[in-house]
């Protein structure tokens, strides 16, 4: 099924089909090691360069606050059209995740990391509520295999 929502470059989706985190900002990266001579394959057929890989780091809304998260080895891809978290790689880094009416809640150790909510007019795409941080901000993060600060 088609769908005419308009998907900004700037929003944030949760995906289950895709097997990296991919962001489309060179200026999301807080950790960054360009790369040549690299590719993934979107939409079934069309191979696009990635330009780089590192950590992106942004602030969700949470049920009644915003949690600070770190996500690790994100693929910088330019030419894609909005900025996906992969849901397999959240899978694989011990996520799970509970559904609730119109949403899903991500976790990791019990704690909630952030919330989806199905959007659009067809009402298929989980949208993340997030902010950027502010330049020139101090961010501190533990542990290697952290998606939180």
């Amino acid at each position: 099924m088609a769908s005419t929502d308009t998907i900004l470059s700037a929003d944030i989706l949760l995906d289950c089909g895709t097997m990296s985190h991919m962001f489309t900002s060179r200026e999301h990266f807080v950790t960054y090691v360009e790369s040549s001579n690299e590719f993934v394959t979107i939409g079934g057929y069309n191979k696009v360069p990635v330009a780089g890989r590192g950590s992106v780091l942004f602030s969700a809304m949470l049920s009644s606050s915003w949690l600070s998260i770190t996500l690790r080895d994100v693929l910088h891809i330019p030419y894609l059209g909005t900025n996906l978290v992969s849901l397999g790689t959240l899978y694989r880094k011990g996520a799970s995740v509970q559904s609730f009416d119109k949403g899903l809640v991500i976790f990791k150790d019990g704690e909630e990391l952030f919330r989806t909510s199905l959007t659009g007019s067809t009402g298929t795409l989980y949208h993340i509520q997030y902010v950027f941080p502010v330049t020139g901000t101090a961010y501190l993060a533990g542990g290697l295999l952290s998606m939180r600060l």
